[in-house]
């Protein structure tokens, strides 16, 4: 019952402001109207997704089940840095195109610093499941963990701060709606933060009493 509360809350928190975002860029369809769609899509769905099922991998211990989770994690964050990679050129071009320079707001250098360390932790992860004679869906390595977080982590940052970045937010959105996005957003991320932290405690508490 708790777990299903949880998956609700989350959901609730995450998929809204990502159907918010969605449809006013539907309603608006513009060249860079792809950018914050793919960055809803990445941001609001995948990343929270391949998070959270990893998090959740920890309390399974039926190796099917842990494999199909490792599967949903790698499967999420490939789609998550597409939707960063056609996002990032959406919003490279409409730049060119208007004579604007690149790189200019925090939100567009959190998002720089967070698909770096996404792609190299996609990188990591593709490397060991895949590099050796036998493909290997089961391991542990603390670095791809903290990286994975951290950059889960800001994104949720880059996000929030896009909200309010530019004029797409205030035209789009309007005042009250860019309070509401960003507040739910916080509080997901929020969430994620706390249960990452709960699991970590957990798993030191285990290594302990062993």
């Amino acid at each position: 019952m708790v777990k299903k509360l949880e998956v609700l809350v989350l959901g609730g928190l995450l998929g809204v402001p990502c159907v918010i975002i969605l449809s006013k860029c539907a309603a608006s369809p513009s060249l860079f109207a792809v950018h914050p769609a793919a960055n809803a899509v990445a941001f609001l769905v995948c990343f929270p997704l391949g998070l959270y099922v990893m998090l959740e991998r920890k309390r399974i211990t039926n190796f099917r089940t842990r494999v199909l989770l490792v599967q949903t994690h790698l499967f999420s964050h490939v789609v998550a840095m597409l939707c960063l990679s056609i996002g990032g050129v959406a919003a490279f071009l409409t730049k060119n195109t208007f004579g604007k320079e690149h790189l200019t707001s925090t939100h567009s250098w959190v998002a720089v610093v967070t698909s770096l360390l996404s792609a190299l932790n996609l990188f990591g992860g593709l490397v060991t499941t895949f590099g050796g004679k036998k493909t290997r869906w089961q391991w542990k390595d603390w670095m791809h963990r903290a990286n994975g977080t951290l950059a889960v982590m800001a994104g949720g940052c880059s996000v929030i701060l896009g909200i309010y970045s530019g004029t797409w937010g205030t035209t789009q959105l309007g005042e009250d709606l860019q309070v509401k996005v960003a507040s739910s957003v916080a509080a997901a991320y929020l969430l994620l933060f706390l249960k990452v932290a709960m699991n970590s405690s957990k798993t030191s508490l285990t290594k302990v009493s062993d």
